[in-house]
Protein backbone atom coordinates (compact mmCIF):
# COMPACT_ATOMS: atom_id res chain seq x y z
CA UNK A 1 0.00 0.00 0.00
CA UNK A 2 2.60 2.64 0.93
CA UNK A 3 5.78 0.54 -1.19
CA UNK A 4 7.32 -0.60 1.46
CA UNK A 5 7.03 -4.35 3.18
CA UNK A 6 8.16 -4.63 6.15
CA UNK A 7 10.73 -7.54 7.16
CA UNK A 8 9.23 -9.23 10.01
CA UNK A 9 12.68 -10.79 11.49
CA UNK A 10 14.20 -7.21 11.28
CA UNK A 11 11.31 -6.53 14.13
CA UNK A 12 12.29 -9.19 16.45
CA UNK A 13 16.11 -8.15 16.77
CA UNK A 14 17.15 -4.94 18.82
CA UNK A 15 18.25 -2.30 16.94
CA UNK A 16 21.59 -1.51 18.78
CA UNK A 17 23.32 -4.46 20.91
CA UNK A 18 25.49 -1.95 22.50
CA UNK A 19 22.36 -0.09 23.90
CA UNK A 20 21.18 -3.62 25.50
CA UNK A 21 21.00 -2.89 29.17
CA UNK A 22 22.95 -5.85 31.13
CA UNK A 23 21.17 -4.78 34.57
CA UNK A 24 17.67 -6.20 33.32
CA UNK A 25 16.20 -9.25 31.32
CA UNK A 26 15.44 -7.09 27.81
CA UNK A 27 14.49 -8.24 24.54
CA UNK A 28 17.60 -9.34 22.96
CA UNK A 29 19.69 -10.58 26.46
CA UNK A 30 21.30 -13.41 27.24
CA UNK A 31 20.41 -15.14 30.31
CA UNK A 32 22.03 -17.64 32.85
CA UNK A 33 19.52 -19.15 35.54
CA UNK A 34 19.65 -22.20 38.16
CA UNK A 35 16.57 -24.13 37.74
CA UNK A 36 15.84 -24.91 41.43
CA UNK A 37 13.78 -28.04 40.07
CA UNK A 38 16.26 -29.52 38.44
CA UNK A 39 19.30 -28.74 40.07
CA UNK A 40 21.12 -26.94 37.32
CA UNK A 41 22.60 -23.93 35.22
CA UNK A 42 20.52 -23.13 31.93
CA UNK A 43 21.56 -20.34 29.30
CA UNK A 44 19.04 -18.80 26.99
CA UNK A 45 18.43 -15.62 24.57
CA UNK A 46 15.94 -14.10 24.50
CA UNK A 47 14.24 -12.46 21.35
CA UNK A 48 11.40 -12.55 19.23
CA UNK A 49 8.84 -15.31 18.23
CA UNK A 50 10.10 -15.54 14.80
CA UNK A 51 13.68 -16.22 15.80
CA UNK A 52 12.80 -18.70 18.79
CA UNK A 53 14.87 -22.19 18.69
CA UNK A 54 14.92 -24.07 22.00
CA UNK A 55 17.39 -26.25 20.45
CA UNK A 56 19.83 -23.65 20.10
CA UNK A 57 18.85 -21.73 23.60
CA UNK A 58 16.90 -19.16 21.86
CA UNK A 59 13.39 -19.09 23.57
CA UNK A 60 10.80 -16.23 22.55
CA UNK A 61 9.85 -13.18 24.64
CA UNK A 62 6.35 -14.66 24.31
CA UNK A 63 7.27 -18.16 25.48
CA UNK A 64 6.31 -18.64 29.06
CA UNK A 65 10.26 -18.78 30.67
CA UNK A 66 10.56 -15.51 28.22
CA UNK A 67 7.32 -13.54 29.69
CA UNK A 68 8.55 -14.80 33.33
CA UNK A 69 12.27 -13.37 32.83
CA UNK A 70 11.55 -9.87 31.15
CA UNK A 71 12.15 -7.19 34.19
CA UNK A 72 14.19 -9.23 35.84
CA UNK A 73 17.63 -8.31 37.56
CA UNK A 74 20.52 -10.49 38.75
CA UNK A 75 19.79 -12.30 41.82
CA UNK A 76 15.89 -12.67 41.41
CA UNK A 77 14.04 -15.93 41.54
CA UNK A 78 11.38 -15.80 39.03
CA UNK A 79 8.32 -18.03 39.26
CA UNK A 80 7.39 -19.45 35.93
CA UNK A 81 3.61 -20.34 35.40
CA UNK A 82 3.58 -22.93 32.61
CA UNK A 83 0.41 -23.64 30.22
CA UNK A 84 -0.18 -27.24 31.76
CA UNK A 85 -0.62 -25.65 35.42
CA UNK A 86 2.73 -26.51 36.89
CA UNK A 87 5.29 -23.77 38.41
CA UNK A 88 8.91 -23.64 37.99
CA UNK A 89 11.38 -21.84 39.81
CA UNK A 90 14.71 -20.00 38.68
CA UNK A 91 17.13 -17.47 40.15
CA UNK A 92 18.60 -14.92 37.54
CA UNK A 93 22.45 -15.67 37.61
CA UNK A 94 23.63 -13.44 35.10
CA UNK A 95 23.15 -10.96 32.33
CA UNK A 96 24.60 -10.48 29.23
CA UNK A 97 24.68 -8.89 25.60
Amino acid sequence: MYGYQANYTDLDKPKDENAINTEMVHLGSRVKIFDEDYDEVEEYQILGESQANPDEGIISDQSAVGKALMGHKVGDKVDVHLPNGSTISFKVLEISK
